[in-house]
């Protein structure tokens, strides 16, 4: 436990001390240059933070033998770039207040404009897909007021740069979600205001709703649904990605109608497989841009089998 801690605290202050070197580096020198010069170290972070190995693991439990471990390979690696790339633009993003209007054009901004007509919110729904942590960014600077429900980590300097350095950089404010109270309060209170709360909805884990995701048993959060069955709030899929010629778009898609059926237990669970059944189609659209690490799979047919069903 000493040497976890202890790991955690060395692991918290190189990042730190990557995140001011960076800002430092952004002051002097030209944003090209700045990449070529970021890269390397973040390809290098990238590696140790989302392990090609622990990807391609689960990209055989997903994908079983249609890709070909080349192809899973490729995926894996694909997966660490976006990501390298992703971080560079966020950093980027702190320098210059505009550069995220610059790199992002909006598709479907008239779906989130007929959920906020309704006047009781938007449950923005998203995934560690493509650049999720600018996503509220390109809405903020068009002056939408946007909020990012985010797990602080426990280390309190990482927390303070989280919570109050990077807000206004990136154009949003952000919820931390634990204690959970005061976050269901403060998500309330900001859809009441019928603001923009971004939820992401792939953190497959924990939870308390079985659902299946590519063929396998997971854990799935009912938060989501149950904000928004109490909230009256509209759930919005919203989500900024990579396109091929290397620009980024963010996706705003039509509301996601919920099931009400008077029964609140049997809507939240209805409504939470409808919604990782769509996160499953999303992500098979974006495979190589989705880190793979949010979920954890138990195969459905095994636990079965060990249960004696059949």
């Amino acid at each position: 436990m000493e040497f976890k801690r202890l790991y955690m605290w060395v692991f918290y202050r190189l990042l730190e001390a990557i995140f001011f070197l960076f800002l430092a580096l952004l002051e002097i020198l030209p944003p090209k240059i700045f990449r070529l010069v970021s890269m390397p170290a973040l390809t290098l972070l990238i590696a140790i933070v989302v392990p090609r190995r622990r990807i391609i693991k689960n990209l055989r439990r997903a994908f079983g033998e249609i890709y070909s471990a080349a192809m899973k390979k490729g995926l894996a690696k694909g997966v660490q770039e976006h990501f390298v790339r992703n971080l560079v633009d966020c950093f980027v993003q702190l320098n210059q207040s505009d550069h995220i209007r610059d790199i992002a054009t909006i598709q479907g901004m008239e779906n989130l404009l007929a959920a906020l007509a309704k006047g009781r919110g938007v449950i923005a729904l998203g995934a560690h897909i493509g650049n999720f942590v600018l996503a509220g960014s390109r809405l903020g600077v068009e002056g939408y007021s946007f909020h990012t429900l985010f797990r602080i980590p426990s280390d309190p300097r990482i927390g303070t740069i989280i919570c109050n350095y990077l807000p206004p950089r990136l154009h949003q404010r952000v919820i931390p979600s634990r204690p959970k109270r005061v976050a269901v309060r403060q998500i309330l209170s900001a859809l009441k205001r019928n603001e923009i709360v971004f939820i992401l909805g792939d953190n497959l884990k924990k939870g308390k709703v079985q659902t299946l995701f590519f063929g396998q048993r997971v854990p799935s959060p009912r938060g989501p649904v149950s904000l928004a069955l109490r909230s009256g709030a509209a759930v919005v899929p919203l989500y900024l990605i990579r396109n091929y010629q290397g620009g980024m778009e963010l996706i705003i898609e039509p509301e996601i109608a919920l099931h009400r059926n008077g029964r609140l237990s049997e809507d939240i669970t209805q409504n939470t497989h409808h919604i990782v059944g769509y996160l499953e189609k999303l992500i098979r659209r974006y495979p190589d841009q989705w880190n793979w690490l949010t979920v954890r799979m138990r195969s459905y047919h095994a636990e079965a089998a060990g249960t004696g069903q059949r």
